[in-house]
């Protein structure tokens, strides 16, 4: 049986995917699938660092802003949703593009990974026991220099500070369980504890940084796991050489394959 297509982009938090994503899905007029696993719920926004609405607008894009504040969320409905995405467009003829910073949920779906009933604890994956992915994926990697990484966490952060971030917390406070899973999101849980009075706003906010950049070095564990991966490195190239760099290599992974007509 012919393996659907798909095209990866996955990189630690802050590395610049959005752009080439939305770059690479209008050259190839097709749709973006998040795997993030924060940007399924809805009202989480800034802290999030969901798209703009303009974005959104600009291409067609799965699995953002699907599911209520309070509800839970896990890398088995993620698997379940995407395969369903990824099969429709394909029959459709075009070849969706996974964004993605959550590296459990990438790997699971791309590895093949079985899960029990109960549990999310995976049985052995297809890639494992066959050396193949599930899909005919080219998966793209993108990365800086840690010096030039951290920075822009640092400035990302301030950002959403300006923007409103505390102040998106505070009115999801009003009807969110602090409890909840997604308030337990990497800014969500530090703008709440300073909000309760529990920490200062500086210490929030340096808090914030700090557990962003722990997060980001959390996802190279992930990708180490990962010797498909086709790594670009941001810092060495001017960013429209390197948008252009990468969609040539894609669109020789697409003749390789059989393109898809993007018409």
């Amino acid at each position: 049986m012919e393996k659907y297509k798909l095209i990866v982009i996955l990189g630690p938090t802050a590395v610049g995917k959005t752009a080439f994503s939305l770059y690479l899905a209008k050259k190839l007029n097709t749709e973006i699938i998040s795997g993030d696993s924060m940007l399924v719920y809805k009202d989480f926004n800034i802290g999030a660092a969901k798209p703009s609405r303009e974005e959104l607008n600009e291409v067609k894009h799965h699995l953002i802003d699907i599911l209520p504040p309070n509800a839970n969320y896990n890398v088995m409905d993620f698997c379940a949703a995407a395969k369903k995405i990824i099969a429709d467009l394909n029959n459709n003829g075009k070849i969706p593009i996974l964004a993605g910073g959550t590296g459990l949920y990438v790997k699971s779906l791309i590895e093949g990974y079985e899960f029990s009933e109960d549990k999310q604890k995976s049985r052995e994956s297809y890639f494992l026991k066959t050396g193949e992915l599930t899909y005919n994926a080219f998966v793209i990697g993108l990365r800086r220099e840690r010096a030039a990484l951290y920075e822009r966490i640092n400035r990302r952060v301030d950002l959403m500070i300006e923007e409103g971030l505390f102040e998106e917390v505070r009115n999801l406070l009003k009807t969110v369980d602090i409890n909840s899973q997604a308030m337990n999101g990497i800014g969500y849980k530090e703008a709440a504890l300073y909000l309760n009075d529990k920490i200062s706003k500086e210490e929030a906010i340096e808090n914030i940084k700090k557990n962003t950049r722990h997060f980001a070095k959390r996802q190279f564990t992930w990708y180490k796991k990962m010797p498909y991966i086709n790594w670009y490195d941001i810092d060495k190239f001017d960013e429209n050489e390197l948008f252009e760099k990468i969609y040539c290599d894609v669109s020789k992974f697409e003749v390789k394959n059989e393109r898809i007509s993007n018409s």
